[in-house]
């Protein structure tokens, strides 16, 4: 038995280290750096905001490292440097002037490079085993006096003298707690708690429990009494921030009393405290009464230990309780950080996610997240209470977003659902869905490509095609169906240009045009663009028929916002390794992309989609600038999608049941409404083209009725793009002058 007890106290001893932080931290998770140079995309609310919680001091001057001014329409800041994957930024300070949401001018005080002149990235979270967590350390020293002394008084009055376990004070605690009918003290050191948020589970079992006992011993042999409740103060639990676990002091005062610890009075540090003992039980936001009971009593507590006067005690009792609820924070990107380990697991060597310390580097946005989160959350919801049939079912309406830096495929931010806390299943990802129309472009893209048609003539926006069912007998079969494809009004328009066939995402014509074409080939244009999912190379590819995810459809649209260039999306920048070096990745391989002609066509027509085509809700709902998107409903109106890009920003959304039950609402009526307001809360509205225009296009008057050049009786004319050698040459012969048009045709003669 002693021989039993020796070995798990020195296996204890060897376990029980305390990492420098005070919490375990397997990984830490950082945003994007802010880039500062000339011409990057920046709000000065924005920038202010970032400087706030990265902790600079704003002052008169910006002489220290960590300072920053306001100046004119610009900033001062006297940057800290970081120490990056690839290099390590230096310290300086750097101004910067900022006009209509962009940097027009940034110029270094100090010898400052271009990779120096970034605001080093906030801290999104660490990680706790699985569960994310705020990791922001507090040193002793740092600690209201006050703070310290309830914490020993409510939590561990003998801390000062027992060796990690204290039967005494135990024995003591169960008689308090029956005298008082209530548990006013805890039974466990503050040791033995540490040891627990350390190193083991929260099952009351004897086995965790001899477990823990023989590691307080361990971090009593190996730590000061200071450092462990340094410790302490950093590790323990407060409950959840939104859906990351809050540990430590400082986050649990930011929390729950809205300020930082060291600003918290006799009331909020009692209420802290109390909270120990089981925060989502005791917290204000759950249930006030009992909130306040657990306050109060810890109050009393301080009040017979002579810790507060009888006067301080009443004005802390007297003291309301905090009520409202602080909003989710940057770490509400849960889903973003399942994706990103997923993609470490993929591209890192084995066991980076289990080396202690390791600092991931993000793509992720701290504007665009915010945006992303709260604006699907208020769409849901807007959904819900305008059509009553999405409430009450099994399980609620879902929906997803994704926000791409098109030029980077860099993800700048991501959610899976509505709610993480509830299902983590990321339906951004992982989620296989039948894109609907949102897969058209494809389709043209790949006439495009081929560019002659079999029965002559060229594929250019202005050819006509027909919008009309087909006569594929297999493919009814296959869709149960006596004519295939249908319209979703059930109305076939006949003839119609290709840009307005798109535009208002007519399935007979897009069925014609794919066929014609060949699925096959439609699948491979698809592919050079970036979908990796498996496509059926069937003439329903057309409409979207094979299954792709949100994020690779998203990034696929991102090889026309930047005219051709494939780019594969990625949540990760770079990792570095405890001991400061740089944890190799595997490469990305990007896609092939496309034609610069051909990613131009589309996008010209996708423009065109949102001003006068099945995206025009848009405009209506305050998108302003040049975009271009494309709408998807599929059968049934099961799946809803947007997706659209502007220059910098390629969005898409997705909104469904999980189990596929119908919604009745088309992606004009359920997605694009949440891009709507992503788009205007994230990006600059400018009058500049999302695409320059390449020098094989030609620009031609053309009628959009007939395709044909434009003439002077055409009731109107647009501006249409051609590769060059496919421009019409024969003019409209769909409006025919009448006789007043034939004299005065004889009289200009």
């Amino acid at each position: 038995m002693l021989l039993a007890a020796v070995v798990g106290l020195v296996s204890a001893y060897r376990a029980a280290r305390i990492p420098e932080s005070g919490s375990r931290q397997t990984l830490l998770f950082f945003t994007r750096e802010t880039d500062l140079t000339t011409g990057s995309r920046l709000d000065p609310d924005d920038l202010a905001a970032r400087l706030t919680r990265l902790g600079y001091e704003e002052a008169s001057d910006s002489l220290a490292p960590g300072r920053y001014a306001r100046v004119g329409d610009g900033f001062r800041i006297h940057l800290r440097g970081f120490r990056y994957p690839t290099h390590r930024s230096r310290p300086g300070r750097l101004e910067v002037r900022i006009h209509g949401g962009t940097i027009t001018a940034s110029e270094p005080i100090d010898p400052l490079s271009i990779d120096d002149r970034k605001l080093e990235p906030e801290r999104i979270a660490g990680y706790e085993g699985s569960i994310g967590s705020f990791l922001d350390p507090i040193s002793l020293a740092e600690a209201p006096p006050l703070l310290v002394r309830t914490v020993l008084a409510i939590e561990d009055r003998r801390f000062a003298h027992h060796p990690g376990i204290d039967p005494i004070g135990t024995a003591r605690a169960l008689w308090r707690d029956l005298l008082e009918g209530e548990r006013a003290q805890g039974g466990s050191t503050i040791t033995q708690q540490l040891a627990r948020s350390l190193f083991l589970h929260n099952r009351k079992t004897f086995a965790r429990k001899l477990q823990e006992a023989f590691l307080a011993v361990g971090l009593e042999l190996r730590y000061s009494k200071d450092e462990i409740l340094e410790a302490y103060l950093n590790a323990i639990y407060w409950g959840y921030w939104g859906t990351m676990e809050i540990r430590g002091v400082r986050e649990a005062s930011r929390y729950y009393l809205g300020c930082e610890i060291e600003e918290a009075d006799a009331a909020g540090i009692a209420l802290l405290v109390g909270l120990i003992r089981a925060p989502n039980l005791y917290s204000p936001y759950s249930s006030t009464d009992r909130a306040r009971r657990r306050r109060d009593l810890v109050l009393r507590v301080l009040e017979d230990r002579g810790l507060l006067s009888p006067e301080e005690a009443r004005e802390a009792l007297d003291t309301p309780l905090p009520t409202k609820r602080p909003p989710d924070r940057i770490a509400e990107a849960s889903y973003f950080l399942d994706a990103a380990r997923r993609e470490i697991l993929r591209r890192s060597p084995p066991g980076t996610l289990a080396r202690e310390g390791v600092q991931v580097f993000t793509t992720l946005d701290p504007r665009d997240q915010a945006a992303v989160v709260s604006e699907l959350r208020s769409g849901l919801e807007r959904l819900e209470r305008q059509h009553r049939r999405l409430r009450g079912k099994d399980r609620p309406v879902q929906g997803a977003v994704v926000v791409i830096d098109p030029h980077q495929g860099e993800v700048r931010a991501l959610v899976g659902g509505r709610d993480y806390a509830t299902g983590p299943y990321n339906r951004a990802t992982e989620a296989q869905r039948q894109p609907g129309s949102v897969f058209k472009p494809f389709v043209y893209l790949a006439a495009f490509q081929q560019l002659h048609r079999e029965e002559g003539g060229y594929w250019t926006p202005a050819a006509i095609v027909e919008d009309a069912p087909l006569d594929i007998p297999e493919v009814e079969e296959e869709e149960g169906v006596d004519e295939w494809p249908r319209n979703w009004d059930g109305e076939y328009l006949g003839p119609l240009t290709v840009r307005r066939a798109l535009e208002l995402s007519r399935n007979g014509a897009s069925a014609a045009v794919c066929t014609a074409v060949g699925p096959d080939k439609v699948a491979q244009a698809a592919r050079d663009c970036g979908i990796t999912s498996p496509l059926n190379e069937f003439p329903s590819i057309a409409l979207g028929a094979s299954e792709v995810n949100l994020l690779e459809v998203t990034a696929a649209y991102g090889t026309f916002a930047t005219g051709g260039t494939g780019r594969t999306p990625h949540l990760v920048r770079g990792i570095l390794a405890p001991s400061g070096e740089t944890v190799p990745l595997q490469e990305i391989v990007d896609p092939p992309g496309v034609g610069e002609a051909e990613a131009y066509l589309i996008t010209r027509i996708l423009e065109g989609a949102v001003d006068h085509g099945t995206g025009q809700p848009a405009r209506r709902l305050g998108v302003q600038g040049n975009v271009a998107g494309k709408t998807g409903t599929t059968n049934d109106f099961r799946d809803a999608w947007f997706v659209g890009f502007s220059t910098d920003r390629v969005v898409g959304t997705w909104v469904g049941f999980d189990r596929g039950e119908v919604t009745g609402l088309s992606g004009a009526a359920a997605a694009l409404p949440i891009w709507a307001e992503v788009m205007k809360r994230i990006r600059v509205p400018d009058r500049d083209p999302l695409l320059e225009r390449p020098e094989e296009i030609t620009i031609v008057a053309i009628c959009p009725d007939s395709g044909l050049l434009a003439t002077g009786e055409c009731p109107v004319f647009l501006q249409e793009g051609f590769i060059e050698g496919t421009e019409p040459h024969e003019e409209c012969d769909r409006h025919r002058p009448g006789i007043l048009g034939k004299i005065k045709k004889l009289l200009r003669i």
